[in-house]
Formats: C-alpha cells, structure tokens, sequence
C-alpha cells in the first residue's frame, strides 16, 4: 500500500514538473532563425534541395550547413504543419507559440524517457520512475539553463541539438542494453537493419552527432579491444592484436562501421559549410578559448559544482562502502564518460569559430557531456539507495532530496518574456497600414530590434504562412525611417 502511495505521488511531481516546464516554453519568445528556417530563406531551400550534400562534390559549390538536412527538414515540416492544424483549436498567434511549447516538451520528455530508460534496463521497473523524479529538475528553463541548458529557450535550436542528441541516444540503445543490463531486444534481429539509415539520418542531423557519435564509437572499439587484449595469451604482439580485433562481437562491427562511416562523410561535407570558411580566429587561438568556456561554465552559477559535489559523494561512497560487482561497473562507466568528455572537448575547436559562441564551449556543445553526467548521477543515486543499509539511508535520502529541491527551486518562474512580442505581432495584424511602426522596442520574430522595414520581410511571410496577418506587410521598430 505504502508503495503504491509513493508511486502516485511520484508520477504527480512528475507531471507537475513537465506541466511547469511547458507553461514556461509556451511564454518564451520566438527566435531571430525561425522565419530564415521555415518560410525558408534563399540558402535553407539549398539545404533542402540537396538532402545529401552530394552538389557540393558534384558542382563545387557551398552553403551554409550543407550536412544538417534532417534538421532543417524536420524544422520546417514541423512548423509549416503543426500551427494551422492547432488552428482547429485555438487563435493563429496562440497556435505558433503552443508548436514551440509542444516541440520543446515532447524533445524533453523523451530524452528523459530514454535515460530513465538506460538507467532502470526497463520502463515498468521503479526505478524507471525514480530516475526519472532525479533528472526531470536538472532539465531547467531558467535558473542554471544559460550554462547546463538542454532544452534551448531558441526552438531553432532546440531542433539542431537536443533533437537531433535522441537520435545518437536511441542508435546505441541495442549496443547498451545487450552489454550493460545483458538484455537482448528481442525483434533487433530484423529491426537492426533499420539502423542502417538511421545512422544516415543521425550524421546528417545536429552540429554535434557527427563527433559525438565517433567519439562514442571509439571507445566502444577501445573497451572492447582492451578487453580482448588483456584475455589472449600469444606471445606474438601482431597476432594477439589481430586477435584481440576479431574477437570484437560482429553486432559491435554492425552497429559501429556504417554509423562511423556516414559521419566521416558528414564532416567531409561540413567542410564545404559557407559560415565555418572564413573563421575569424586561428585554431591555436580557438584552442586557447577552451579553459574560458570551461571555467565561465562552472562558475557563474552553481548548477553543475552541486552535480559535481553530489557526484563526488555518490563516488566515495561507492569506493568505500558497497565494495560489489556492480558499484565497480557504474564506477567504471563513470571513468568512460571522463573519457568521452576529455577526446570531445578537444576536438571541439575543430567545429569552428562562431562570433555568437565566443569561448567555444557553451551549454549547447557542452550538452552531451551534461547529459552523461546527468546519466551517471541518476544512475550511481538509485544504486546506492538500493544497496546502502538503512542506518546510511537517513542522511542519504535527505541528501538527494535536498539536490532535487535546490534544481527546482533554482528554475523560477517566468511567465511572460513573450508579452511584448505578442502584442507587437498584434499591432502588426490589426494595422492597415503596409509597413507598420512598432511602438514597443523588443524583439519580433528576430536577434535584434528591426529597424529597416526590409529586414522584416521574412517574418511577415512566415506570419502569413501561419495565418497571423492576411496581407503582405513590413513592420520597423525606429522613427529613423524617414531617412533611410
């Protein structure tokens, strides 16, 4: 009885937590890359029309983002479908800002999904719902988001990273669950050869799944060779190398080689991307950027020294009081996220230079080592509230309570960042004038205030597109016009 008590009140913190958090997406404002995106621009129909980047070998020309189709596709789907068909139930202004909120909520909810998935080995297992009550609060809107974000306040590129990350998450589920939790999905027989063009679409998809996916694989190939090569005893080094190489599991090969090789060919193409040719800084001097990221990162707000106070604590703990098997498993599983975290921030400045992202790493890039760390606290939590003995538990449970409550708490409420645009929008829809003046000074539908009517041409198309005016117009936010 008393479990089934705790299991509804779970469940209802749960859906609190996602509720609050759709409230927030539903009230932020639209970024400057939507229109760009969605109507589209003359560079994105490039992108569009070539879904495999082949022109840029075939006729030696470039474009912006060149190996990121799957992403600008699945954005503009999304947004020239999914308002009009909210349209059947709301206004047309409300229906573009519920899209984003509904966007950004399902992406958040199924990264959630798929690491409370790893964690537990099961969605009907407990503990399944326990790991998800420990990650949901890490998944902040406000509060520590500007540096351990996941969801991105921009729905443009909430679509180029967290969106794309599932993707990277889902491939290497058969790979995990057969070798971590000694679970084989049963219908991966046939299903694996979905795979296939899953890791086309995957490599073809966010900025990061290329190298994260490498990365991943590498040390895949790695654990499994050293393991091979630590069993064999031939004295002849080549042999017990070669050996140690065959001796590799075939599904590892089959999952590994085509993923491992669409991504070389992304980041070939990603080459030929027109905004990473003309980088304003060298690579040494991108380098020499890394430790500023890092250190803004972890000092200007608390969000990741608690994970890493806690990590430290779940880690000692482990160490030196449940001295088994399976603490030493998340111990190492620990080292190898270390692992991946150390190759890919290194090979980070290879990505280029972006004058918006100045030292490089940021809560975006930076997201996939987030979410390994989010990963293993949840993980390496749940097994020391399972194989700690009660009279530790006292101190323990507060303990990670007190983690939760302070993430919650940490990510305020702020319900109306998108009032200003909202009414200027309807300012724009209730004129009859072509070109429209703007009494309020925040952004519309862009990075900055627009003062040049013809910067507005886009986002009055895409307000078209979605049914928000009726007419062709232009809209400006300065009184300068008269002498433009």
């Amino acid at each position: 009885m008393l479990k089934k008590i705790l299991l509804v009140f779970l469940i209802t913190l749960l859906f609190i937590d996602v509720g609050y958090s759709f409230i927030q997406f539903y009230n932020i404002p639209f970024d400057g890359d939507m229109s760009r995106c969605i109507v589209p621009a003359k560079e994105v129909k490039s992108i569009l029309e070539n879904p495999l980047g082949i022109k840029i070998l075939t006729d030696n020309i470039t474009y912006p983002n060149p190996n990121r189709f799957f992403c600008h596709w699945s954005f503009s789907e999304y947004f020239n479908n999914v308002p009009l068909l909210l349209q059947n139930f709301t206004s047309p202004i409300n229906s573009a800002y519920l899209s984003c909120a509904l966007a950004k909520i399902i992406i958040q909810v199924i990264i959630i999904f798929l690491l409370s998935l790893l964690i537990s080995g099961g969605f009907l297992k407990f503990d399944f719902l326990v790991a998800a009550i420990l990650i949901t609060p890490l998944f902040q809107t406000n509060g520590y988001r500007t540096y351990m974000g996941i969801i991105d306040p921009c729905t443009t590129y909430t679509f180029f990273y967290a969106l794309p990350i599932i993707l990277v998450i889902i491939y290497f589920i058969p790979l995990y669950f057969k070798y971590i939790h000694g679970i084989e999905l049963k219908k991966m027989k046939y299903l694996k050869y979905l795979w296939i063009p899953l890791a086309l679409i995957s490599s073809l998809s966010g900025p990061l799944n290329p190298g994260v996916s490498l990365v991943i694989s590498l040390l895949i190939f790695i654990y499994f060779f050293s393991k091979n090569l630590y069993k064999l005893d031939f004295k002849d080094r080549f042999t017990k190398i070669r050996q140690a190489i065959k001796s590799i599991p075939k599904d590892v090969f089959f999952y590994l080689i085509p993923l491992c090789l669409f991504s070389l060919y992304s980041l070939f193409i990603g080459r030929f991307n027109s905004e990473n040719i003309s980088n304003e800084l060298t690579l040494s001097e991108i380098y020499l950027r890394l430790p500023i990221g890092i250190y803004y990162l972890f000092t200007q707000k608390l969000g990741f020294p608690i994970l890493f106070l806690i990590l430290t604590i779940n880690t000692l703990i482990i160490h030196y009081k449940i001295k088994n098997s399976e603490g030493k498993k998340i111990l190492k599983m620990f080292k190898w996220i270390g692992f991946f975290a150390l190759i890919y921030i290194l090979l980070l400045p290879l990505g280029g230079y972006r004058s918006y992202r100045p030292n490089i790493i940021r809560y975006d890039t930076f997201m996939p080592i987030t979410l390994g760390l989010i990963f293993i606290y949840a993980k390496m939590s749940i097994f020391i509230l399972k194989s700690l003995p009660n009279k530790f538990k006292y101190w323990y449970v507060p303990l990670i309570i007190l983690v939760v409550f302070i993430f919650t708490n940490a990510d305020k409420p702020c319900f109306n960042q998108n009032i200003c645009e909202r009414n200027s929008i309807n300012q724009i829809a209730n004129s009859k004038e072509k070109i429209v003046k703007i009494n309020d000074d925040c952004t519309v539908l862009s990075w900055e205030v627009i003062d040049n009517p013809t910067k507005s041409e886009l986002n009055t198309k895409l307000l078209k597109k979605w049914k928000i005016i009726n007419d062709d117009k232009l809209y400006y936010q300065s009184s300068s016009i008269n002498s433009k």
